[in-house]
């Protein structure tokens, strides 16, 4: 597809595909998400730009003509090298060189407008070629102008998913970097690479979690959320050290990914959750019994630590896992546990539950609780129905009405019916 516009939006047609490398081991990654793989549209401002003759973008981009004349929106419009630069995108399915050598001019450029203008087109031109763009971007982080280092560190957050080796420096060090606007970018960076190239994002996670300063570890305990349903080794083993660090909201974070992680891997969740629902802080603990009450009732192991949660000391946890017994165990079973916990319960609520739970109602309820223990009566045969109707000289099913007095009898129009 050449050179146009839909809808504000430019269709970028790469020739080579970038191939992202592990930037630990430089092997290809396999992505996470399978629409990484389609071309790339990316959405740019339309402007006057967006009117320059194709013959005129490359020399006004690059400063041999300083201004041109276009007409956008039914007026006149003087543009110059800015607007020649945001023209770039343009060219990209045109000889390569020209307009990268224009690109790089553009970023290496004394007016911080210019500078600001390529760094705005930055992440389009750089699917077709990303030699020294990436080096550039670097020295733009920490431009002297605010707005420029601005520009870049939302150029990075862009850049992230499509160049995960490229920009895995960069991201390292933005991630945790004094200023917030430039950490806030890098997040928004690392948050698409959860989704595209989720290997990737879990080593940055990796290291996070093992920073000193607390603020780095819970942001990263909040990501491991949106890994979970590409869930593998690395990422239990992620979850299963922040659900151990010794900041409670790290661990409150890193608990929320139980459930979801009940939902696809009940036996790894459950694990995880053994130590957990034991934790100081309640959130945690509450995330974990939210957890348990997703895990398969048959399992053995999740009887077992229901039944230790009914024991401890903490009256909220044993107040869930109480709950959890009429759905784990049998009728019986249950009123077994019962009476045994009813020997050291203190907590009134809790007595009374148990009082209630450790009786047979079966034998000794109420009339309406017996009554539903009771099996439905079973059909009467038909060949009863006939002996019982010959005997009483009426038809099967009258004879079946008067065999049973709780149901009234036919009028008798509908018996000589």
């Amino acid at each position: 597809m050449g050179d146009g516009v839909m809808r504000g939006r430019w269709w970028i047609q790469m020739a080579d595909e970038y191939i992202a490398r592990h930037p630990l081991t430089g092997k290809p990654l396999n992505t996470g998400n399978r629409r990484s793989r389609k071309k790339k549209v990316r959405t740019i401002k339309i402007g006057p730009w967006s009117e320059i003759e194709r013959e005129d973008v490359i020399p006004l981009a690059r400063g041999d003509v300083s201004v041109i004349e276009v007409l956008f929106e039914g007026r006149t419009v003087k543009v110059g090298r800015p607007a020649g630069i945001r023209a770039l995108p343009r060219m990209i399915t045109g000889p390569l060189k020209p307009m990268h050598d224009a690109l790089v001019m553009a970023l290496a450029d004394s007016n911080p407008e210019v500078r600001m203008a390529g760094i705005e087109v930055l992440p389009i031109c750089a699917m077709r070629d990303s030699e020294q763009l990436l080096d550039y971007l670097a020295e733009l982080l920490d431009d002297d102008v605010t707005m420029v280092q601005q520009a870049a560190s939302h150029c990075l957050g862009d850049l992230a998913a499509d160049f995960p080796s490229g920009t895995d420096t960069l991201l390292h060090i933005e991630l945790r970097h004094t200023v917030e606007s430039r950490r806030k970018e890098a997040w928004r960076g690392l948050r698409s690479l959860c989704s595209i190239w989720p290997d990737v994002a879990a080593d940055h996670i990796d290291r996070l979690i093992r920073e000193k300063e607390p603020r780095l570890r819970r942001d990263a305990a909040s990501m491991l959320s949106r890994l979970v349903s590409r869930s593998g080794a690395k990422i239990w083993d992620l979850i299963s050290w922040s659900l151990q660090d010794e900041d409670g909201e790290v661990r409150i974070r890193a608990a929320s990914t139980l459930r979801p992680l009940a939902e696809s891997h009940p036996k790894i969740a459950l694990i995880l959750a053994e130590d957990a629902l034991f934790d100081s802080e309640e959130k945690v603990r509450a995330k974990v019994i939210s957890c348990l009450d997703r895990l398969d009732s048959s399992s053995t192991k999740l009887r077992s630590l229901v039944t230790s949660g009914c024991r401890v000391a903490d009256v909220a946890v044993r107040k869930a896992c109480i709950h959890l017994i009429t759905r784990l165990y049998s009728d019986d079973e249950a009123r077994e546990l019962a009476i045994e916990l009813l020997k050291q319960e203190t907590d009134k609520e809790l007595i009374k539950y148990l009082e209630d739970l450790a009786v047979d109602h079966q034998l000794e309820g109420d009339e309406a609780r017996k009554n539903a223990y009771l099996a439905p009566a079973e059909p009467v045969p038909a060949r009863d129905l006939e002996i019982m109707a010959s005997e009483a000289d009426l038809p099967p099913r009258l004879a079946l009405e008067e065999d049973n007095p709780a149901k009234p009898l036919a009028k008798d129009e509908d018996r000589h019916a």
